[in-house]
């Protein structure tokens, strides 16, 4: 025999997570609301047919009204979250077969643990270092316009980066994707751009985990991340003390902005709006430009170490002139900017040519397309611009130099940058 206080009580309870009320709940059924407290009073119970319609109503089976089992059974599943875990784990799946296979890779499980092995033989004093890096704001106009390869490739150049400037090699990359129910097809992209990286980088590819939160994310949204280990040999490392007075410069070229300069460009696009759409030439429009992926020099960095030529990196992020980026300088040291000798690249002339930033502080918003200087002795200058020209644009952009008459700082400049008239 049915308990009608204990059915009262689940229409009660439903009805409320449903958030109607009574008398609402009368109107749909087309009773009174009286008849409606009667019943969550277990003073009557509905009909038969009017049992069917509050089920249907209130997104819940007759059993779980009616009986006592299917009640206290009652629960939330994933998919009322808005998550598909079997899809989900399928997906990941898949993105775990993009792992290294190599024999320093131990384990690497989705959001387990990652085991590995390197070989340190031939160092004497081993330093490890590990780094996690995001793309930064610039991430925000991806997710809008459909770069999600292109981002990833930022968080992996960052991370890399990071690890190379120091004199560490990078060994491994493990990368997260945090993300509602975003489409599975692109996530699968996203995984395959930090696999492309890291072959291109020599690095083992640790997998890509996936953290579907769709009740703190919307469908559209992500946040991804990098994390990279590196190792070196002590003395080896890239410290203050390497870089002497005379060395030169070289800028080794990057495409797109890096995340620190969106802010920049997000102001210059609010105020125009048609800069969305518009071509820096016959073929190439700003924002493909913009958002192009950034570069990490590894191969750079390698071969010059194994040449003997470097003596400093140092990863540029939002200005060359940027006094924090220079401050591992000796000290009574400084570096000194040729403005001249910057590239004017298409992608900095047409914000140049906006005319919002003025050609005076033009070069403390941005990097002008130069993501890492190295310094080299001034006789091995020549050879080393051939070595990193194998993979990458360069230019000598400066020298160290003695900062007489520029105290409390470590970065000024001379000249001028031609802009194309």
């Amino acid at each position: 025999m049915l308990n009608k206080e204990e059915v009262g009580k689940r229409i009660a309870f439903f009805r409320k997570e449903k958030g109607i009320t009574q008398r609402e709940l009368a109107d749909f059924l087309h009773i009174s609301y009286q008849a409606v407290s009667k019943w969550e009073l277990g003073k009557s119970l509905p009909t038969v047919d009017i049992l069917y319609e509050i089920s249907s109503l209130l997104d819940v089976s007759v059993d779980m009204l009616l009986n006592e089992n299917d009640w206290k059974n009652r629960s939330i599943s994933y998919r009322a979250a808005g998550l598909d875990i079997k899809r989900l784990y399928d997906l990941k799946y898949e993105i775990w077969k993009l792992n290294s296979r190599d024999k320093s890779m131990l384990y690497a499980d989705f959001a387990d643990i990652c085991m590995f092995q390197i070989d340190t033989s031939q160092m004497k004093e081993l330093v490890y270092s590990c780094v996690t890096c995001v793309p930064g704001s610039k991430e925000k106009l991806a997710k809008e316009y459909g770069y999600n390869q292109e981002i990833c490739a930022a968080a992996a150049a960052s991370a890399i980066n990071h690890t190379l400037q120091h004199g560490m090699k990078p060994i491994i990359l493990k990368s997260m994707v945090i993300c509602g129910n975003y489409n599975q097809e692109q996530l699968l992209l996203m995984a395959q751009s930090f696999r492309k990286n890291c072959d291109k980088n020599n690095i083992s590819f640790a997998g890509m985990e996936i953290a579907a939160q769709p009740a703190n994310f919307t469908p559209e949204e992500y946040s991804v991340n990098a994390t990279v280990v590196g190792v070196a040999d002590k003395e080896k490392l890239l410290t203050r003390s390497c870089v002497e007075k005379g060395d030169v410069l070289i800028g080794i070229k990057t495409e797109g902005i890096d995340g620190t300069n969106y802010p920049f460009i997000k102001i210059m696009l609010d105020r125009n709006p048609r800069l969305y759409h518009a071509k820096i030439d016959e073929t190439r429009l700003f924002i493909d430009e913009l958002m192009k992926a950034n570069s990490a020099y590894t191969r750079e960095i390698t071969a010059l170490q194994e040449n003997g030529y470097l003596r400093g990196a140092f990863r540029i992020s939002n200005s060359l002139m940027n006094n924090g980026i220079w401050r591992d300088i000796p000290e009574g040291l400084g570096v000194c900017i040729d403005l001249s000798s910057l590239p004017v690249l298409p992608l900095y002339q047409f914000l140049f040519e906006q005319g919002m930033i003025g050609e005076n502080v033009f070069s403390y918003h941005f990097n002008m397309g130069i993501g890492m200087v190295v310094t080299v002795p001034e006789k091995d200058c020549k050879e080393a611009l051939k070595v990193i020209g194998q993979f990458s644009e360069c230019w000598c952009i400066g020298y160290v130099e003695s900062n007489d008459g520029h105290e409390g700082k470590k970065v000024w400049s001379k000249g001028k940058i031609s802009w194309k008239s």
